[in-house]
């Protein structure tokens, strides 16, 4: 990079992520601007600072990181800033790209990842090199790709464009296939076998037999696009070139994926393509020409995900399935079959025996992968969904099962005592770490307050940022339950200090009432299984108002549990949002503890280690 300062633009609407990023950002270097995205104005804003690098988080407050993505490629004062997409989904990186991000940023990321992310960013082009005997096709392409950042170097065969490679290095080569001189398929194979370059090869030909296509991965290219009239061309080839470009280069510089597929195909044109689009997007590939030769591979490899065809040789796709649903070996191997049988009673047989999807031949690339990624997302939730069995409630993990599958959305009244907890001042606190001792921290923090709240028999809602939401049932024995798990919280704070050097103090909110549970969120994209109402509302406000190192309790909690707890009434407090001043009380000691939930009951050990300090008096700084 040269040593001009960049304005930068931060649209994350999380004060962590931006403190995160600007901790790790050189000051002299870059001019940073945050702002909010439900700022009535904020598009202006992002105008007014003439950014040449922009961070965009996939999740904003009022709309969808994705379509600010396409509202700024689309002005022309912003076309040529630099995007970073920012999501701890890593299912979005295929997105952000489609919408013309040039980076994908995962969260947590360290120092080094934000670096890999932004420095290739400011360095010269990226050089692409354009092979193409028609002048009149090289016109019409080359506008787009410069647009989005390249740098073109044309050529208008393959002698031409081999002198070119052999004078230059180039990032990346687009080439046609029927040239005269030297022609694409000749050029790939001497690219690969006599250059030894792994330059990544894109074909983009009119040709689309089985013969061409196969002929263009046998020699080595990466990719195949069939290109077509000229109108065809700019409407449809150039964003499905643009699309792949990119893939290919993140796969060049991506650390890869741990997934392994193995892919049971018999016909060859098939099997490369398959192939070669699960690799660009950085997964791990196995291979078999027909079903004998895939159930051999299963039974002496492991393997994250199966694509077999259904017509195969000596075993067909019906029967290897049939094999592996008979053996317990293979209870959680995933299966997509694709066919071009497509009668319903062709679709009923394959998924009698036990797939997750079945694609319908001819299928793009996309739509693999798109298929793909939802299987092993949805292999990845029941995975989740088991871990998250040690922090909710059967009946909330069958809620989350249950909306996965389409069912109408659940919306039920529930009384609840809500607990919210935070860290004071921990936006200053991670702008003097590293992002990674960040993440740890927040790990032994969450693991160490999650295990005191899971003793005290609390539902953990959620995580945000650094705080905590979690709710209690059973009213007064809930009430209770609360503010003994708090107490407790509060007590282990000397021993996170003393593990992570750290000067961690809490502020801790409860408040009872009824809320509304349900699964909140769009049925295409993002759904959670949450609590909401005023009352969540109440209870967070009074966390925010809480003194450090104490627990702020509303009347409504306060009323069922005054026989059990000394307090400090507090002035009549005036919320954000709540048209009423309520009361409300700092713990000041806990005098009793009578029983345990059940599930304590059943843990007499963990019981009669904590039984003594719960008993204590517990006193905060007020």
């Amino acid at each position: 990079m040269d040593n001009h300062t960049i304005n930068a633009v931060l649209l994350t609407d999380s004060s962590t992520i931006d403190g995160l990023i600007s901790s790790l950002l050189d000051g002299e270097r870059f001019k940073i601007k945050a702002i909010h995205s439900s700022e009535a104005d904020y598009f202006q804003k992002i105008l007014d600072c003439r950014p040449e690098l922009i961070f965009i988080r996939a999740m904003l407050s009022n709309m969808d990181g994705l379509s600010v993505c396409d509202r700024i490629r689309s002005h022309p004062s912003l076309s040529q800033a630099r995007l970073i997409f920012i999501s701890s989904n890593n299912l979005n990186r295929e997105n952000a790209i489609d919408h013309r991000a040039n980076k994908f940023l995962q969260l947590p990321f360290s120092r080094q990842d934000l670096s890999q992310a932004i420095t290739p960013l400011f360095e010269q082009k990226t050089k692409l090199l354009l092979v193409d005997d028609s002048k009149t096709c090289r016109r019409l392409i080359k506008p787009f790709l410069e647009q989005d950042g390249y740098e073109v170097i044309e050529a208008d065969n393959g002698e031409h464009a081999l002198k070119i490679i052999r004078q230059q290095a180039v990032d990346i080569i687009i080439s046609d296939v029927e040239m005269p001189v030297l022609d694409g398929i000749t050029l790939c194979r001497i690219i690969r076998q006599q250059e030894k370059l792994s330059t990544p090869v894109l074909l983009l030909s009119s040709q689309q037999t089985d013969k061409a296509i196969l002929s263009g991965f046998s020699a080595g290219a990466d990719d195949y696009i069939i290109k077509s009239d000229h109108s065809a061309t700019r409407k449809v080839v150039v964003p499905e070139l643009l699309s792949r470009i990119e893939r290919l280069l993140n796969a060049q510089n991506a650390q890869g994926r741990p997934e392994k597929i193995l892919v049971a195909e018999d016909s060859a044109t098939m099997l490369y393509q398959i192939k070669n689009s699960l690799k660009i997007q950085g997964f791990q590939v196995d291979i078999a020409e027909d079903g004998l030769s895939a159930w051999e591979k299963l039974n002496s490899q492991s393997y994250d995900l199966l694509i077999t065809d259904y017509d195969m040789p000596y075993v067909d796709g019906l029967e290897l399935c049939s094999r592996i649903r008979q053996s317990n070996k293979f209870d959680n191997l995933p299966i997509i079959i694709e066919t071009s049988k497509d009668s319903k009673a062709d679709q009923v047989k394959i998924r009698s025996i036990g797939i997750q999807a079945f694609i319908t031949k001819p299928f793009s690339p996309d739509r693999l992968i798109a298929e793909v990624e939802r299987v092993l997302a949805e292999t990845r939730l029941k995975q989740h969904q088991n871990a998250m069995s040690h922090y909710l409630p059967d009946s909330t993990i069958s809620h989350i099962s249950s909306s996965n599958k389409n069912t109408a959305p659940i919306a039920e009244d529930k009384f609840r005592t809500l607990l919210f907890s935070d860290i004071v001042q921990f936006t200053h606190m991670s702008g003097q770490l590293s992002s990674r001792k960040v993440v740890d921290f927040l790990n032994s923090y969450f693991d160490r307050m999650v295990e005191e709240l899971m003793h005290f028999d609390a539902t953990i809602d959620k995580f945000i940022g650094d705080g905590i939401f979690a709710s209690f049932d059973l009213q007064e024995e809930g009430a209770f339950r609360s503010v003994c798990a708090a107490a407790a919280m509060l007590k282990a704070l000397p021993e996170l200090r003393r593990k992570t050097g750290l000067d961690i103090h809490m502020r801790i909110g409860i408040h009872s009432g009824h809320v509304i549970s349900g699964d909140i969120g769009s049925r295409h994209s993002r759904r959670d299984f949450t609590l909401i109402g005023e009352n969540v509302n109440i209870a967070a406000r009074l966390e925010h108002l809480a003194k450090h190192d104490g627990i702020l309790i509303s009347h409504a909690t306060y009323k069922m549990i005054q026989n059990r707890v000394t307090v400090i009434p507090t002035p009549p407090l005036k919320l954000k949002g709540i048209k009423e001043p309520i009361n409300a009380y700092l713990i000041k000691s806990i005098k009793s503890y009578h029983s345990f939930s059940k599930s304590m009951e059943n843990r007499s050990a963990v019981k009669n280690s904590r039984e003594n300090s719960i008993e204590k008096m517990f006193t905060p700084h007020l």
